[in-house]
């Protein structure tokens, strides 16, 4: 049949050729065009669903939460993490159950729920040491420690964390990544200086000078590795530190080094930065409208790259630079500004945590739920196990029963080439009810048909055949094999002991065994392995007999 146009537009895609390639394609996208890096993963696990790709579908989900994270969808990021930590944690997939839990951090921290993110960010450092992954716990760590150091009062913390980051990059044999770690660690101690200024000038000048030595440092590494970002961050945070330090000409001078680096390697982000300390720094001096001019510059970047956030710092110099200028007229409308954005940003934020509580809380009923049915099916299929366990065997012996036995029966009779069947009757066993009860008649056969079934082979098949008989088969005996293997059943039930039910007593069986002869029917062999039995009590109890031939 010819599919039709219609036919060709409702099909679903077929899934890539190369999974790894897809990942890898999301895994570029996720650092130059998140949005595309979204719309592009969307499709992809869409596709990993529907062929249950479960190790594509945990790497995808990853880099679409990277991607939504960078476009501040923080509900639908953690979503994507959330699932990649799930699959991951099925597949035991320690490195990706790490990077999903990180990158969770990162969100939580952005959201403010700071606790939250060093919770998660630990665990997912856990989870790369678990895994003997000594540059990945060092990437968590330095996460870490950026954490930290957004928290004033954890600048021990921070430190050693960063630095521990800073050791195990050494380790690992990447030290262009200390670079990046030891710029993190110098931040620690610019916040440390800054909480410390109005308290403790003393103490803050130190953090300062600490935090002078460890930039330089770093600027010194980084310039050597050819990491431009990083140079240039470090070059930032040690113009704060001299800033703090008090010496606004040696901030100067590396604040214009690090505008050169950014003419010749852009970054935004670092732009702003350097907007942002500069604007300060001309306030702090007294040089009021080139303070205006840079606080302008760095809100236009601002609204581009929509970090309304570090808007505010810009328009409290403005504010300020205005009123110095005595112009209250634009430094009202500046403060107005200010007061708007604050409002607007603690609204903004109050809803994606409402948004983000409200999905916690979906998220926990789901698995409640999810929960609660997962254990009915597990009552409901151990309720069905032991149904269908029951109305396959014995209630006493727990051996098969008679209609498993006649089903397997059938069953060797179509499938299998030679077997045998033997019948086995417990000797005077009247006697045994009549002596001592029916209790203990009862507990005979149980002990009787847990030695027969410990004596077969994994192959054959034990069943009570009825009252006190039992029925074996035995796969692929002929001849004088047969006879052995019934005798040994034979002698296994003679030498039970029985002291605790008939003190001084000793019990026998009596056994009929008959081969099957291709194309006998099941019961003409079972009739000869009764005969064969009824000779063998006949003859005295307590012995093998073999049924005769067919005819």
């Amino acid at each position: 049949m010819t599919a039709t146009a219609s036919d060709a537009r409702t099909a679903p895609p077929a899934p890539p050729a190369d999974w790894e390639a897809a990942v890898d394609e999301l895994a570029l996208l996720a650092d130059s065009d998140a949005g595309a890096c979204v719309r592009r993963a969307e499709a992809l696990i869409a596709e990993a669903v529907a062929s249950r790709a479960g190790g594509a579908e945990m790497r995808l989900a990853y880099y679409a939460a990277v991607a939504h994270h960078a476009l501040g969808e923080d509900l639908r990021a953690l979503e994507r993490a959330v699932r990649a930590e799930h699959l991951a944690r099925e597949r035991g997939a320690l490195v990706w159950q790490s990077r999903a839990l990180a990158r969770q951090g990162l969100v939580h921290h952005d959201l403010g729920h700071t606790e939250d993110a060093v919770d998660l960010l630990t665990r997912a450092a856990e989870l790369r040491r678990e895994a003997d992954d000594v540059a990945g716990t060092a990437d968590v760590l330095t996460i870490l420690g950026s954490v930290y150091t957004s928290m004033p009062h954890f600048a021990p913390q921070a430190a050693g964390v960063l630095t521990q980051a800073r050791r195990l990059w050494l380790t690992a044999g990447d030290p262009d990544r200390a670079s990046i770690a030891l710029a993190n660690l110098a931040r620690t101690f610019v916040e440390t200086s800054r909480r410390l200024a109005a308290d403790n000038p003393r103490g803050a000048r130190a953090s300062a000078r600490r935090a002078l030595g460890l930039a330089l440092e770093a600027v010194d590494e980084s310039d050597a590795a050819g990491l431009a970002r990083t140079a240039v961050d470090a070059r930032l945070t040690a113009a704060v530190a001299h800033l703090l330090a008090g010496d606004r000409e040696a901030a100067a001078g590396v604040l214009d080094a690090a505008g050169a680096m950014l003419a010749r390697f852009p970054a935004a982000g670092l732009q702003l930065s350097l907007h942002r300390i500069r604007a300060g720094m001309l306030l702090d001096g007294g040089l009021l409208p080139e303070a205006v001019a840079e606080a302008r510059e760095g809100m236009t970047l601002c609204d581009a790259l929509r970090r309304p956030a570090e808007r505010t710092e810009l328009l409290r110099v403005l504010a300020d630079a205005h009123e110095a200028l005595g112009d209250p007229v634009a430094a009202l409308a500046a403060l107005r500004e200010l007061h708007a954005l604050t409002v607007r940003l603690g609204d903004a934020q109050a809803e994606r945590r409402a948004a983000l509580l409200g999905a916690r809380m979906e998220v926990e009923q789901a698995e409640r739920q999810a929960e609660a049915e997962r254990r009915r099916s597990e009552a409901l299929e151990e309720r069905n196990a032991r149904l269908a366990h029951e109305a396959a065997h014995d209630g006493l012996t727990g051996l098969a029963n008679r209609r498993t036995l006649d089903s397997q029966l059938d069953l060797w009779t179509a499938e299998r080439g030679a077997f045998a069947v033997a019948l086995l009757d417990v000797d005077h066993f009247k006697r045994v009810n009549d002596t001592y009860s029916h209790q203990v008649g009862d507990a005979v056969l149980v002990r009787v048909a847990a030695a027969l079934e410990h004596a077969l082979r994994r192959d054959d098949l034990a069943a009570r055949y009825g009252g006190e008989e039992f029925a074996v088969l035995l796969d692929g005996l002929t001849g004088n094999r047969t006879v052995d293997v019934c005798d040994r059943l034979r002698e296994t039930v003679a030498n039970l002991e029985w002291d605790d039910l008939m003190p001084g007593a000793r019990l026998t069986v009596s056994i009929g065994v008959a081969e099957r002869t291709p194309g006998e029917p099941v019961a003409d062999l079972l009739a000869r392995a009764d005969a064969a039995l009824y000779r063998a009590k006949a003859a005295g109890r307590d012995r093998v007999r073999v049924a005769d031939p067919v005819a």
